[in-house]
């Protein structure tokens, strides 16, 4: 299953990895969640950064341990990729995919990014399209262009609520 996914995100070739959302590495949803972004950066050994506004000090020092450096200030997921960047956000809120595809829309900067995270068709499909488009323009004019890899989720029933499946 992995392998597949693994192959696309080798295509693209990642030269930074952004972790948003990621919760407290002491909470069993988010160990999956860092189980993946560690197993897919095992292959890549890339600079990894993490922030999520409900990280404390000890959560913290747990994900240093983990070789992830922490982003001192909330971005609000507006990081420019001014390289080729890999953005992991599972479980995150819909404006934050919408603040990483404004923060770089150019075609310059847009093929410099990958979202690993939640399906932006499901937003599409559970508000209907104007009000998915009211919330998220950038996201909605970019979504008929999108490759999309599901994760299979008869494979991975069990860990549905991690990754929002």
């Amino acid at each position: 299953m992995l392998e597949r996914h693994l192959q696309i995100i080798k295509e693209f070739a990642p030269e930074e990895i952004v972790c948003y959302g990621i919760g407290s590495p002491f909470s069993s949803v988010s160990q999956w969640q860092l189980a993946l972004i560690l197993e897919i950066n095992s292959v890549f050994k890339l600079h990894l950064w993490a922030f999520d506004p409900v990280t404390t000090v000890v959560d913290a020092e747990a994900l240093e341990q983990l070789g992830i450096c922490i982003i001192p200030e909330n971005e609000q997921a507006k990081r420019k990729a001014l390289k080729k960047t890999l953005f992991f956000m599972p479980h995150c809120e819909q404006f934050l995919y919408e603040n990483v595809v404004a923060a770089n829309w150019s075609t310059d900067l847009l093929d410099r990014v990958m979202v690993v995270g939640n399906r932006f068709s499901g937003y599409k499909e559970a508000q209907g399209a104007k009000e998915f488009a009211d919330r998220s323009p950038h996201l909605s004019r970019l979504i008929d262009s999108l490759t999309v890899a599901e994760f299979p989720n008869e494979r991975v029933l069990k860990l549905r609520h991690s990754f929002n499946l």
